[in-house]
C-alpha cells in the first residue's frame, strides 16, 4: 500500500516537471521570437581597396581625322570624273576634270589680241612714228622761213609805204596810190601774223606728237597688260578644272556624273582614314576637369569591342546644345577622342561613347555609393557599420568618384562592414540582421 502510494506521488511530481518544462520552452520560443522580430534586416558589404577611376562620359559620332569636301560648281558641267567611291586616293590626284572648253576658246581669243596689241605697240616705237616726228620738224623749219619771209617783206613794203607816204604828203603821187600803199603795209603785217600762227602750229604738232606718242604707247602697254592677266586668270581657271584632293585618304562620297551639271548641293568627299576621332559633346561640369593626353576608353554602337583613344581636342567655346533627355538647354564643350586602335569596322559618321579617364588611383580604400548617407545638418557624409548584430554611425571624408564607388580617405578601415542602402529608420544602436 505504502509502495502504491510512492508511486504515485512520483508520478505526480513528473507531471509538473513536464509542465514546467513546456511552459518553459514555449516561454523561450516567444521570447526568442519577440527578439528575433526586434531585428532590422539588412544587407552589407566589406570595406576593400580597389582601383578608383573617375571617368567623365559623353556620346557623339566618329569622324574622320581631316575631312576634305569639295562643293561642285551647278553652273560648270563636268567633263571627266576619274574616282569612283571608296576608292584611295593620294593628295595632289585629280579626282573629276570639269569642263573647260569655254575657258580654253576665250584663250586663244586673248593670245590673238596679245599679239595684235604687241604689233601696235611695236609700230608706235618704230619707225613710222620716226617718220612723223621728221616731217613735223620740216614743218617747223618750213613755217620758221616763212616768217621771215614775211618779215623781210614787211620790212621792204613799210619803207615803200613811208616813201610813198611823204611823196603824198608832197603832192607827187595820188591818193589811190598812198592808199595802196597802205593796203600793202596791212596785207604785210597780216602775212607775219599768219607765218606766226603756222609756226606756232607746227611747234605745237611737234610736240604734241611726243606727248600723244607717249600716251599711245602707255595705254597700248596697260591694255597688253590687262590681256596678259586676263590670259593668266583663263589659265588658272582651266587648271582649276581638274579637281584635286588635298588629302591622302578614300573617297566617301562622289556626286560627280561625266557630261552633266551637277546639282546644288552635289560634292565630292575625301577623307583622311589614317586615323578616326570621336567628337563628344561634353557638359560644362566634366568640361572643366578634361584635359588634352586623358585617356578614354571607346564603345561604338554594335560593336562588341572597346577601343583604346586620347583627347587630342578641347573647343575653345561652350555651346547652348539640347540636353535630349529633358529638352533643356545645356552649356557643352566639344572634345575629340582619337583613336589609338582603329580597325576596319570603324566609320566616319558611327555613333559612340567615351568614358574619359580624369583621375585614378590603383588602390584605395572605398566602398559602393550605395552605403553612403549625408548629415546635411552637419554637412558631412556617414556609413552604418555592423559590428557583430548592432550598428554603428561612422562619419566618413570622401574621396575620388568612380561610376559605382567612392574612395574613402578618413572614418573607416579595410575589412569592416558597413550596411548597403541603409533603411531610413536605422540609426545607431540598432540591432540588424542580414536578409537571405
Amino acid at each position: 500500500m505504502e509502495k502504491k502510494a510512492k508511486f504515485k506521488f512520483n508520478k505526480k511530481k513528473v507531471s509538473i516537471f513536464l509542465i514546467i518544462l513546456i511552459i518553459f520552452i514555449l516561454g523561450g520560443a516567444y521570447f526568442s521570437k519577440e527578439k528575433k522580430d526586434s531585428y532590422i534586416k539588412v544587407d552589407t558589404a566589406k570595406v576593400s581597396k580597389k582601383k578608383i577611376v573617375q571617368t567623365a562620359s559623353a556620346t557623339g559620332n566618329i569622324e574622320a581625322n581631316y575631312r576634305n569636301e569639295i562643293a561642285l560648281n551647278p553652273a560648270q558641267k563636268v567633263g571627266k570624273v576619274l574616282v569612283k567611291e571608296g576608292q584611295a586616293v593620294k593628295k595632289g590626284d585629280i579626282v573629276v576634270e570639269l569642263d573647260s572648253s569655254d575657258f580654253k576658246n576665250q584663250l586663244e581669243k586673248q593670245k590673238i589680241n596679245l599679239e595684235n596689241a604687241n604689233n601696235i605697240l611695236n609700230q608706235l616705237q618704230g619707225t613710222s612714228i620716226v617718220n612723223e616726228k621728221n616731217n613735223a620738224k620740216n614743218s617747223v623749219s618750213q613755217s620758221e622761213i616763212a616768217l621771215q619771209n614775211a618779215k623781210n617783206n614787211y620790212d621792204v613794203v613799210n619803207k615803200k609805204y613811208l616813201q610813198t607816204k611823204t611823196l603824198f604828203q608832197q603832192g607827187h603821187v595820188s591818193k589811190n596810190e598812198f592808199e595802196a600803199a597802205g593796203k600793202s603795209l596791212t596785207d604785210a603785217e597780216n602775212a607775219i601774223k599768219t607765218a606766226q600762227l603756222s609756226l606756232n602750229n607746227a611747234k605745237n604738232s611737234l610736240s604734241n606728237l611726243d606727248v600723244n606718242n607717249n600716251n599711245k604707247i602707255v595705254n597700248q602697254r596697260n591694255q597688253i597688260a590687262l590681256i596678259k592677266t586676263d590670259i593668266a586668270s583663263l589659265q588658272d581657271k582651266i587648271e582649276q578644272c581638274n579637281i584635286k584632293t588635298d588629302v591622302d585618304g578614300k573617297v566617301v562620297k562622289n556626286n560627280a556624273k561625266e557630261n552633266q551639271y551637277p546639282k546644288a548641293g552635289d560634292s565630292i568627299i575625301i577623307d583622311d582614314t589614317s586615323k578616326y576621332k570621336l567628337s563628344l559633346d561634353v557638359s560644362q561640369y566634366d568640361a572643366v576637369n578634361i584635359k588634352k593626353g586623358q585617356k578614354a576608353a571607346i564603345k561604338i554602337k554594335g560593336i562588341d569591342k572597346i577601343y583604346s583613344g586620347v583627347v587630342t581636342d578641347i573647343g575653345n567655346i561652350a555651346q547652348a546644345k539640347i540636353n535630349t533627355t529633358g529638352g533643356d538647354q545645356e552649356f557643352k564643350v566639344n572634345v575629340k577622342v582619337t583613336f589609338d586602335n582603329a580597325d576596319a569596322l570603324i566609320k566616319a559618321g558611327y555613333e559612340g561613347s567615351a568614358d574619359i579617364v580624369l583621375n585614378e588611383k590603383p588602390s584605395s580604400i572605398a566602398i559602393g555609393f550605395d552605403g553612403v548617407k549625408e548629415d546635411r545638418a552637419a554637412k558631412k557624409k556617414y556609413v552604418y557599420v555592423v559590428d557583430g548584430n548592432k550598428v554603428s554611425k561612422k562619419y566618413i571624408k570622401t574621396g575620388l568618384e568612380s561610376e559605382y564607388d567612392v574612395e574613402v580617405l578618413e572614418g573607416l578601415e579595410e575589412g569592416e562592414i558597413y550596411v548597403i542602402n541603409p533603411p531610413e529608420k536605422l540609426k545607431e544602436g540598432d540591432l540588424v540582421s542580414l536578409k537571405k
